[in-house]
């Protein structure tokens, strides 16, 4: 089972995309099926980015991070923080051309990765859900013609299975995406834990001061979830990268960043 979401777009900084993958024997565990009920009940409600401190929010953060916790030696994620304005900036191309780029090669990137280089011996069965979202539906894409030369038109999920069933006959690598869905927000656990981890990564690379009501909150809860090492194992090893307009997809510790959060907010604890 492999999760898809981002964190910040257009000018808003830093500007993420993450891909959280469990295998399908972990994500049907009595734990988190109960969760995507809750979900689905309108019971629990998880939106990293509008959290300012409510009480029953933080619990149900918390009980989703002890859970992701839990089973973090099965779980991998792979998050890229890319520069959109620079991208903007530098080509006459247009912004329509910028974003067919971005929703394109960044999600393939990051969900090949999470796919590639498993043993000779092993063939992986994935299914892919990805948060529905206006950016994701009727891409435009400008390099695809018909005979008419009107834009063709394609969603995220069914370009994504393409791509990365011919990536794997062309790489040789011994997978198959089996379906690609766009999902609704509050349908399964395993979208919202990608969206509040990839608000926690947000959180960490921002390091805000706890000088108003919004960043407090948050740095309290990150740092109260990153005190159990097993959720603080599971952030450490995030595969992370910055990409900046670079022939090249540079890998960065995520650990540096994650130390210069939790010295500067040390002694900060939930109330």
């Amino acid at each position: 089972m492999i999760f898809f979401d981002e964190s910040g777009k257009g000018s808003v900084k830093p500007n993420l995309m993450g891909g959280l993958s469990i295998p399908h024997e972990i994500y049907y565990q009595d734990d988190f099926q109960l969760l995507t009920q809750k979900l689905r009940d309108g019971l629990i409600k998880l939106h990293f980015k509008g959290y300012y401190g409510d009480a029953n929010e933080r619990d149900n953060f918390i009980r989703v991070g002890e859970t992701l916790a839990k089973y973090s030696e099965f779980i991998k994620m792979i998050v890229i923080n890319y520069n959109y304005s620079a991208l903007v900036g530098a080509t006459e191309l247009g912004k329509d051309v910028v974003e067919d780029m971005i929703y394109t090669k960044f999600p393939e990137r990051i969900l090949y990765g999470l796919l590639r280089g498993y043993g000779k011996n092993i063939d992986i069965e994935a299914e892919v859900l990805i948060e529905k979202a206006n950016e994701y539906e009727n891409l435009n894409l400008f390099q695809l013609r018909d005979k008419h030369e009107h834009d063709v038109k394609l969603n995220l999920d069914g370009l994504v299975k393409d791509l990365l069933n011919i990536q794997a006959l062309y790489r040789g690598e011994n997978y198959v995406i089996n379906n690609c869905r766009l999902v609704p927000k509050g349908e399964e656990i395993g979208v919202e834990m990608t969206d509040m981890l990839l608000g926690i990564v947000r959180t960490i690379i921002e390091n805000k001061p706890s000088t108003t009501l919004k960043p407090t909150a948050k740095n309290k809860l990150t740092m109260h979830l990153l005190r159990n090492p097993d959720f603080c194992s599971l952030i450490q090893n995030i595969r992370y990268f910055e990409w900046d307009q670079s022939k090249e997809l540079p890998e960065v510790s995520l650990t540096s960043y994650l130390q210069l959060f939790m010295a500067k907010h040390f002694n900060e604890t939930l109330n």
